[in-house]
């Protein structure tokens, strides 16, 4: 009897955490009130993809009804985790890149993704601390050194290699979560 109730016991605790995380990382997306959707498109058209940042946005609300203070959050935490996930895709084509020309390139992009984590960690920091000015002043350096990593791939001589293919497309992503972040974190300091 007491073996039967410590697995019950056991499994319940699994299945409570189980369904913890996966609640976490599979919430449903919350329809924006109006307000909030206003905001998002006031962020959104000023930028390359109004539909990649829209869905972003809309995916990550925790409440139907979000501030600019909320949305920057969200711009902030899609950001650093995208770049995260960006560094160690660029760090693994590193490890197998097949010439040294690929090699090189890799190499500069990596250096501009620790740049870019860098300076998100610190804004993250900045916007903890409601300082929000000094949020903006740390991610300035991100849109120079994306830039920098993309022109590396646009001038690899002829045809884009295989491994540039995707990530082109995870620098463009990238591209539009620093500039969510910066127009929101502007809206939201002045």
């Amino acid at each position: 009897m007491a073996f039967t109730n410590n697995f019950s016991h056991l499994i319940f605790s699994f299945l409570v955490i189980f369904l913890l995380i996966t609640s976490n990382n599979h919430s449903p997306a919350l329809a924006a009130d109006p307000q909030t959707q206003e905001l998002i498109d006031k962020i959104c058209r000023q930028l390359e993809d109004y539909g990649f940042c829209n869905k972003v946005f809309n995916q990550n609300l925790k409440t139907p009804s979000t501030n600019i203070e909320g949305l920057t959050q969200i711009a902030l935490e899609r950001t650093t985790e995208n770049v995260t996930s960006v560094l160690a895709y660029a760090q693994s084509l590193l490890n197998d890149a097949a010439t040294p020309e690929v090699k090189d390139i890799l190499t500069e992009c990596v250096k501009d993704y620790r740049t870019i984590t860098n300076a998100f960690t610190l804004a993250f920091k900045a916007f903890g601390e409601r300082n929000f000015k000094e949020m903006l002043v740390q991610e300035s350096p991100a849109p120079k050194a994306l830039g920098l990593c993309e022109g590396n791939i646009s001038f690899e001589p002829g045809p884009p290699v295989n491994p540039f293919f995707e990530l082109i497309e995870k620098n463009r992503q990238l591209r539009i979560l620093i500039a969510m972040s910066l127009v929101s974190g502007h809206i939201l300091s002045t």
